[in-house]
């Protein structure tokens, strides 16, 4: 990042010489159509033809580093908010045990792409302009100091006007952080309306329930056309405004400030400039008063990108921060059961056990929504026991394996259990991941840890000889065919998957 920092800044200055330099030929071009001097005229269009193929370049060369720039800003990120998503299984805690996060997928790739995008955009934003309006202060004071006029009076009036206006412009901007903030959120709702519709589509096909589902739809995409509309009539106001103070009001206050040195010059007694001299001195402190003003219009326009960096600040930092608190058990919701009151701090103890045995000690099962399933549970599990619990929904069956997992939290008492590399956990919707079948076997393994563990494919076969789904290799194609298999393979089938991965285990 620093490389290309480096070498984008660069690019910045040499193009803000190149802007004076072209500045000063077109003035010299216009002293010489003005003297009728033909010869100097065609070598000094050949000249600037001869400039604009670098200057192009320039231009290609700082909108693809700006580009490099947000995508290795982009790349650094992800990499540091994957790094914490995957930690100590944040994913599953930060939407089962949290509530301040309600669509991490939409954060962790629209937002942190708006975000990256915005800054590295900002840094060209402000640092070329900042380059601009030095080097042609310069530039235009140094003609001044030619013409024989006083160097202050211009820059002084350039400077009470433009304060003036970034003072009206802050006073009335709308508050486009807030804005952008509350768009990004809206959106990210209406993505999950649709990413949960695409994940329960059987279901909801069953039920013949897509009349509700479109009212979500409908819903979700009209509280966002709503918000952009709100969003798009108050940036028109503002737009108005901003373009009446810099394109009219900074335009006058150009023509007065390249006036002066010609109306108002302190050597009248002296020998006065041909009409050539002071055509050339026009013509060239106009420009640069164009270039000028463009860079300060960029400048105060980017208070308003500055305000939707904010937003986009507020969301992506938030995100980081309840990633890791999550990690670091300090969890959030917005609504619990008043029977977690006396559960407000996680105090449990989980020891390995040295015998394999598995053992909870007056531990309370509490979900993460604050309900206390079982007060105090006490249990003792030996190696080789086999134990088969029963009971109606919601008595705390599958919550006492999330517990005795580590994916809920354990408020009280003390679990002992084995080390997590020698128990294995099979959930109740079987995973497919994605890749090949051999890869569905041994997941969560690679390839290389299998070979590593010296295991091989009539191994694997084995185990689906276990679970009677020996043909399943010969009828999808091999091991190493790729597929969706959570549409190729039947429930049942999956859940045979789940239990041969148990026996590779």
């Amino acid at each position: 990042e620093v490389g290309l920092l480096s070498v984008h800044t660069t690019a910045l200055i040499t193009r803000t010489f190149m802007s004076i330099y072209v500045a000063t030929m077109e003035g010299r071009m216009v002293k010489y159509i003005v003297q009728r001097d033909v010869n100097n005229f065609a070598l000094m269009l050949l000249k600037w033809l001869g400039v604009a193929l670098p200057a192009t370049f320039l231009n290609s060369l700082i909108r693809y580093l700006e580009s490099k720039i947000a995508l290795a800003f982009r790349t650094r990120l992800v990499n540091h908010a994957y790094a914490l998503y995957m930690k100590n299984q944040t994913y599953y805690r930060v939407s089962n045990l949290d509530s301040r996060i309600e669509n991490a997928d939409h954060l962790l790739t629209d937002d942190i792409t708006a975000f990256t995008a915005s800054l590295a955009h900002l840094y060209s934003h402000l640092t070329k302009p900042l380059f601009d309006c030095a080097l042609i202060g310069l530039a235009l004071a140094r003609s001044s100091r030619q013409m024989g006029a006083a160097v202050v009076p211009g820059p002084l009036l350039a400077v009470i006007v433009i304060t003036l206006t970034g003072q009206v412009l802050r006073t009335l901007s709308p508050k486009f952080g807030a804005l952008v903030s509350v768009e990004a959120e809206r959106a990210a709702y209406l993505r999950s309306v649709h990413s949960r519709l695409i994940t329960n589509a059987e279901e909801v096909a069953f039920y013949g329930g897509h009349q509700v589902e479109l009212k979500h739809l409908k819903s979700a995409y009209r509280s966002l056309v709503e918000h952009k509309n709100k969003i798009l009539c108050q940036r028109l106001w503002y737009v108005v405004l901003e373009q009446f103070l810099m394109k009219y009001v900074w335009s006058g206050t150009g023509m007065v400030m390249v006036s002066l040195p010609i109306l108002m010059t302190n050597n009248r007694n002296g020998q006065e400039k041909g009409v050539s001299d002071r055509t050339q001195y026009f013509t060239t402190a106009r420009n640069l008063l164009l270039s000028g003003a463009d860079a300060v219009e960029r400048l105060m326009s980017s208070y308003k990108e500055i305000v939707e960096l904010a937003g986009y600040t507020s969301r992506v930092g938030a995100m980081l921060k309840v990633f890791d608190e999550v990690s670091r058990g300090i969890y959030h919701r917005a609504a619990v059961s008043n029977s977690l009151q006396k559960f407000t701090h996680i105090c449990g103890r989980v020891v390995e056990s040295t015998d394999g045995s598995i053992r909870l000690c007056e531990t309370p099962i509490v979900t993460p929504t604050g309900d206390v399933v079982v007060p105090s549970l006490s249990l003792h599990i030996k190696p080789g026991h086999h134990l088969l619990i029963t009971g109606p929904n919601g008595c705390g069956k599958s919550s006492l394996f999330r517990i005795v997992c580590g994916l809920w939290p354990l408020y009280s008492g003390t679990l002992h259990r084995p080390s997590q590399a020698t128990i294995f956990y099979i959930p109740q919707r079987p995973y497919m991941s994605i890749g090949s079948l051999r890869e569905q076997i041994i997941y969560p393994d690679t390839i290389e840890q299998m070979k590593e563990k010296g295991i091989t494919d009539a191994d694997l076969e084995k185990c689906l000889a276990h679970v009677s789904l020996g043909p399943l290799v010969a009828r999808e194609g091999g091991w190493a065919a790729v597929a969706d298999w959570k549409d190729i393979l039947s429930g049942g089938e999956k859940q045979r998957i789940a239990i041969a991965r148990l026996f590779y285990h």
